[in-house]
């Protein structure tokens, strides 16, 4: 086979487009976009609340900046779509600013519930991929996530998402061009293999972290399942000791995000801790500095800034980790065999 031959599947060809995504979200934020982001700036300081609406990675993504709102005095909610629209929706709470995500603009349950909201006097934001989605018309304000055509599961719409996610939080545009290049560095490939392997067979996964970085774990849950056919759930570290701490054992397998951080420490310590129990464990970081021990895989990701930016550095290893785990359990991630890309059905 020639050495030009691209061995790649789809799914790795998006993934691999990341880092130019991110540098596209970037130029129009720092362009065009920047009036957008004002508007955002007035309706925020406008409200004591913030409710996340969305589903998968849409309602996942929030937790990248779930804190930093908390901490700027905001009451944050993030809410699973479909619960909202039967159990929320007819009481729209005054003082609150409803931000709905959905790459689409047309996932059943965040389109109802967009639909519902815009007869409300309460403002609502859409964080989309489609600009001309139902999503988009419904809102007071839409906030675009300049991914461009994505057909395997999230991967430039999670990236994407969560640099918008990180604009609104207080973040800069200067951020995502240094995390794009990063990214553009590439990585090592064999440490992901070795991470894949160590995981196997992987049938079950427990993705664990603390903070920001609870974005990547329940991300990383959820391809698990949709693209490796894997048992995944995250978990709060914190929680993770109350009670499924029972499943440690020489037939466990967990992946233990541990960026640079205040929790640093803790999540290292747990990952020896859960290694010393016989579990096998990847302990993912940005630091070189990780523990030697025979049960403990690490997987190093480049991240040249703090850990709430940790989630997109990690976003595209995360894909290739979840492609070779697949690959190991004989499946291709990104092939989708019982649901379509836009879940137009609740």
């Amino acid at each position: 086979m020639s050495e030009n031959v691209d061995t790649r599947t789809d799914f790795l060809r998006e993934v691999d487009s990341q880092p130019g995504a991110l540098e596209k979200l970037a130029a129009f934020y720092r362009g065009q976009g920047a009036e957008l982001l004002e508007r955002w700036r007035s309706l925020l300081e406008a409200h004591g609340r913030v409710a996340f609406i969305g589903m998968g990675t849409s309602g996942i993504a929030p937790l990248l900046v779930r804190d930093v709102l908390l901490c700027a005095g905001r009451a944050v909610s993030l809410t699973d779509a479909g619960e909202y629209i039967h159990y929320c929706a007819d009481s729209p709470v005054d003082d609150t600013l409803y931000v709905l995500i959905s790459q689409s603009g047309e996932s059943a349950e965040t389109k109802k519930a967009a639909l519902k909201l815009s007869g409300a006097s309460c403002p609502t934001v859409a964080i989309v991929n489609d600009e001309s989605s139902t999503m988009a018309r419904a809102a007071s304000l839409v906030l675009p996530i300049k991914a461009g055509e994505e057909k395997s599961i999230s991967n430039k719409t999670y990236l994407n998402t969560m640099g918008v996610l990180r604009l609104a939080a207080g973040g800069g545009v200067d951020e995502l061009n240094r995390l794009s290049e990063a990214m553009s560095i590439g990585f090592d490939e064999e440490q992901i293999i070795r991470a894949a392997r160590h995981l196997a067979p992987a049938g079950s996964v427990h993705f664990v972290a603390r903070g920001p970085a609870l974005c990547s774990a329940n991300q990383l849950a959820l391809t698990f399942m949709e693209g490796a056919r894997s048992h995944g759930k995250a978990f709060a570290a914190g929680a993770f000791r109350h009670g499924p701490f029972e499943l440690l054992g020489e037939d466990h397998r967990a992946v233990m995000i541990a960026p640079a951080g205040r929790t640093h420490e803790l999540c290292v310590a747990m990952a020896v801790e859960m290694a010393e129990a016989g579990s096998h464990v990847v302990l993912v970081t940005d630091r070189k500095d990780t523990p030697a021990r025979e049960n403990i895989v690490p997987l190093i990701i480049s991240n040249p800034l703090g850990e709430h930016s940790f989630p997109l550095a990690f976003a595209r290893v995360q894909a290739w980790l979840l492609h070779h785990v697949a690959r190991l359990r004989g499946f291709e991630a990104g092939v989708f065999n019982r649901v379509s890309k836009v879940t137009a059905v609740e």
